[in-house]
């Protein structure tokens, strides 16, 4: 419930401010490794529903002798759906927190999230669409084109520009992993500039 002053009036609400420090580089990269092995383990029913029924064992539990019989039936079905509803699940508890929140669900684990630089959740548009959408598209862009210039004007084949390509997209990576120990700018990364963002530790409770 507000104050009310001697004249009657209410007191505005007093905005709470909370002392944070950067995120060390060190929380940052584990958050990114716990949500790439997290992102793996959600793929794995769905892996595993379409690798096991085509395996040794899963053509003699299913009781069959070859690919075009497995085919003809819809034994797997249910455990496909079931891996692509694992897979949703993970994606849309991701996306929540991260527009809740500012945090996947490897940044709560290592107690860290992202605020815009005056402070305030930068939401689905700074956490997920910026950071994330638009800084894949822009790698995968930048990369992809940088292959087709060396098909173009080097000469150069198909397996060689895709080589480029990834070792356009390992750049990127490691560009951002080194702006993580410039603690001058904040230890801001691309995204973090993308969406004018800042990775900060959160304070224990």
């Amino acid at each position: 419930m507000n104050e009310i002053n001697v004249n009657g009036m209410a007191e505005p609400p007093v905005e709470e401010t909370v002392d944070v420090e950067l995120a060390s580089p060190g929380r940052r990269m584990a958050a990114y490794l716990w949500n790439t092995v997290l992102t793996v383990l959600a793929y794995l029913p769905l892996l595993g529903a379409i690798i096991w029924p085509m395996s040794e064992y899963g053509f003699r539990a299913q009781g069959l002798e070859d690919m075009e019989t497995l085919m003809a039936t819809d034994w797997s079905m249910p455990w496909l759906l079931a891996g692509a509803l694992v897979i949703l699940v993970y994606t849309v508890w991701q996306l929540w927190w991260m527009s809740r929140d500012g945090q996947s669900i490897g940044k709560k684990i290592m107690g860290i999230r992202v605020v815009r630089t005056d402070g305030r959740n930068p939401g689905f548009w700074g956490t997920v669409l910026m950071r994330e959408m638009v800084y894949n598209l822009l790698v995968v862009v930048v990369s992809t084109a940088a292959g087709y210039l060396a098909v173009l004007f080097a000469g150069s084949g198909m397996e060689t520009a895709d080589s480029i390509a990834n070792i356009i997209s390992i750049v990127f990576m490691l560009v951002c992993v080194v702006m993580l120990f410039n603690r001058s700018k904040d230890r801001r990364t691309i995204q973090d500039y993308l969406a004018n963002t800042v990775v900060v530790r959160l304070p224990k409770r």
